[in-house]
């Protein structure tokens, strides 16, 4: 009951701040050297900084059922960066999810193909 609870303030919360700024976890630390192995950039520090992130979670969750989390970042798709073989590539884009304790990811057998 008490988890219950707590995943409906969670979702509300989310749910309820429609808009927030993108500052992705892997941006915030810092490395002394932001390229792969491969030379392509892991993080810019960061294009994404300050960009308004729309968040699309269901309002409840029963136990052992499977839910889609939508995040949408806009941006310009226009916006190319050096890759590591020289040409111009689409910027790495992409989000973290952070799942509240005793959530976890389905297995693929449970999705369907679109």
């Amino acid at each position: 009951m008490t988890r219950s609870i707590y995943v409906s303030i969670m979702i509300y919360a989310i749910t309820r701040a429609s808009i927030s700024n993108a500052y992705p976890i892997f941006a915030q630390q810092g490395y002394e050297n932001p390229r792969e192995a491969t030379g392509r950039i892991v993080c810019a520090n960061c294009h994404l900084a300050n960009k308004p992130v729309d968040i699309e979670v269901p309002q409840a969750v029963l136990p052992d059922t499977v839910f889609e989390a939508v995040v949408r970042i806009p941006y310009d798709m226009q916006l190319k960066q050096v890759l590591a073989n020289g040409k111009k590539g689409a910027l790495n884009v992409g989000a973290v999810l952070i799942l509240p304790e005793g959530f976890e990811l389905a297995p693929p057998i449970v999705f369907l193909p679109k």
